[in-house]
């Protein structure tokens, strides 16, 4: 278990005795949550969220981000045992699009609008694992230090401390 994942469960304080728990707020990602906590809406097909969310690229060089006509949707991980897991991912088309630049010094806000089917479904996304309730954190996927639309397969991808954001918790 790493260092940050032990601090992490060390800062998760419960909100009640049937709550998720509620992360406390980590500064040191460069992906930051607007709060700690979202509702996780059900409805007949699905999860829903709405996330949003800041970057500053405090990397020194420009990052980029590859999108097929401009989705850069982050995914969700979910704190599992210690852990961070896969949990979700946004459907995207296969198409290759300019990445998106973000200079150096510079920042990227969006809204992530999560919606993600239970495992099993005929529905895409979906989540991973069936209890969607949890804390997890944002990651850009396709996030580079070196990226070109015209040689994907030269591609560097941002190291994980470098693309993934604050924790936070989906509860019902």
């Amino acid at each position: 278990m790493t260092w940050a994942v032990r601090v992490l469960g060390a800062a998760l304080v419960l909100t009640g005795c049937e709550g998720a728990p509620t992360p406390v707020r980590d500064p040191a990602p460069p992906l930051q949550t607007d709060t700690l906590s979202y509702p996780l809406h059900r409805d007949e097909v699905g999860y829903r969220a709405t996330i949003p969310f800041t970057y500053r690229n405090e990397t020194g060089d420009s990052v980029f981000l590859a999108n097929c006509r401009g989705d850069v949707r982050p995914g969700l991980e979910v704190l599992r045992d210690g852990k961070w897991y896969e949990a979700w991912a946004p459907y995207t088309d296969p198409c290759t699009s300019s990445p998106v630049v973000i200079p150096p010094g510079g920042g990227y806000g969006d809204t992530l609008r999560v919606f993600g089917a239970p495992p099993g479904s005929n529905v895409l996304p979906t989540f991973v694992f069936p209890e969607v309730e949890g804390v997890y954190r944002l990651v850009w996927i396709h996030a580079y230090r070196v990226y070109d639309a015209d040689s994907p397969e030269d591609a560097q991808r941002l190291p994980l401390q470098q693309r993934v954001s604050n924790a936070f918790a989906l509860v019902r």
